[in-house]
């Protein structure tokens, strides 16, 4: 079914804008009369095309945040929950909901649904928004009818991995910020300060110290090859992205990743918090284990963890236990490995896996604040360091003239 865009006048005379689904035209216009609203624009929306024709510039103009999907699945479940039938509760939502492009979705979402179509075949429709694990949870309680606690676990992951990927966030927003602007006070120093206190060395004759030959073959390579610079960043950036597109180098790029120092280590921390988060909650909402595995393979980023995931998920269909099977992971630590192990032995591998996500997320914090810590002093020494060689290599002859002119 289209969606319209409108813009309307109130009975009070305010203006109103917003979407609404409807077969065409006309009938958007019959909508928006019956709720007293006079039609200053109507036009349909060209959303859900963009996103066919163009995904990937559609995916970064028109991002959904995740917290707002968390806060879907919520607000479902507690709808649903009290009775309300799903086209009605899908419409208070989007009613509820300020960001419009996720509006449009869940209106699609609602017209597939009055289409005939399940809510889980409704979600599914929208991978890129709903992973996987949406479509199957929401399975479950199409078959049990328990809505609720299943879109609320739903809501309750997306709360964790927001709260996770806030801590990265903002344990490296200081320090990026740090490292820009040091790196954009050198570049200034280089191409404007320099070129402007080199000339004056220029009109003498006396040989200049070596720091300060190196600082102005620097500033000179910088001022006369700046664009060559520019379009050589941007054609490395486009090339690594086209790599990492192709699956042979989107492998190479995430083993480069997990080997980086520090870094690694807190990308693999994260990616196994979100694999005992998912599979635990998954485990207690009684997807079969071989399902459940399925489904937190595919929602894997790190393309090195799937293909030990997909490895798994084989070793367990051909009938082997989920912790033999996990045996040669080197994402996986020992000490969850042994919580699985102690899970399967007492049939609560849900339960004690949900557990051990929440100790992984203890020490990916640990480790995010021992980032944070160590990362700050060395920016601040290293470009420290890079800014007095600058100013050591303009002060040198400035001396050395002094003495000379005495």
């Amino acid at each position: 079914m289209p969606i319209y865009q409108y813009s309307a006048f109130d009975s009070s005379g305010k203006e109103v804008k917003g979407v609404i689904d409807a077969p065409n035209a006309q009938n958007a216009q019959g909508k928006l009369k019956k709720q007293n609203l006079y039609i200053k624009e109507l036009k349909e929306d060209t959303a859900k095309r963009d996103r066919e024709l163009f995904p990937f510039l559609s995916k970064i103009i028109n991002r959904i945040p995740r917290k707002d999907i968390g806060l879907f699945a919520r607000q479902l479940a507690t709808l649903l929950g009290a009775g309300i039938a799903i086209n009605d509760a899908l419409s208070d939502i989007v009613e509820q909901t300020n960001n419009k492009q996720f509006q449009k979705i869940i209106i699609e979402v609602k017209s597939q649904i009055i289409e005939g179509k399940s809510l889980s075949e409704s979600l599914a429709q929208h991978g890129d928004i709903f992973p996987p694990i949406y479509e199957n949870m929401v399975k479950i309680g199409e078959a049990t009818g328990n809505y609720e606690s299943l879109l609320g676990r739903l809501a309750d992951v997306e709360d964790k991995n927001a709260d996770l990927r806030g801590k990265v966030t903002s344990s490296l927003v200081y320090p990026i910020i740090m490292l820009v602007m040091s790196i954009g006070t050198v570049l200034f120093l280089l191409t404007f300060v320099i070129p402007q206190i080199t000339s004056i060395f220029k009109n003498f004759d006396a040989p200049l110290p070596l720091p300060t030959r190196i600082v102005m073959w620097w500033s000179d390579l910088m001022i006369s090859t700046w664009p060559l610079m520019v379009f050589g960043i941007l054609g490395a950036v486009y090339g690594v992205y086209a790599f990492k597109k192709t699956q042979a180098g989107k492998i190479k790029m995430d083993q480069f990743l997990i080997k980086m120092p520090v870094f690694g280590k807190l990308l693999i921390k994260l990616e196994v918090s979100r694999f005992t988060r998912n599979l635990g909650i998954l485990l207690l909402s009684n997807v079969p284990l071989l399902k459940a595995l399925e489904i937190v393979t595919a929602t894997a980023g790190n393309e090195v963890f799937r293909k030990e995931l997909q490895l798994a998920s084989k070793k367990v269909e051909e009938g082997n236990k989920l912790i033999d099977s996990l045996k040669n992971s080197t994402f996986i630590p020992h000490m969850i490995k042994g919580m699985m192990s102690a899970g399967e032995s007492t049939d609560r591998l849900g339960e004690l896996t949900i557990k051990a996500a929440d100790i992984q997320e203890n020490e990916l914090d640990t480790t995010i604040r021992g980032l944070t810590a160590a990362l700050q002093p060395i920016i601040i020494v290293f470009l420290g360091g890079v800014v007095f060689f600058i100013l050591i290599s303009v002060m040198l002859p400035i001396f050395k003239l002094s003495s000379l002119i005495q």
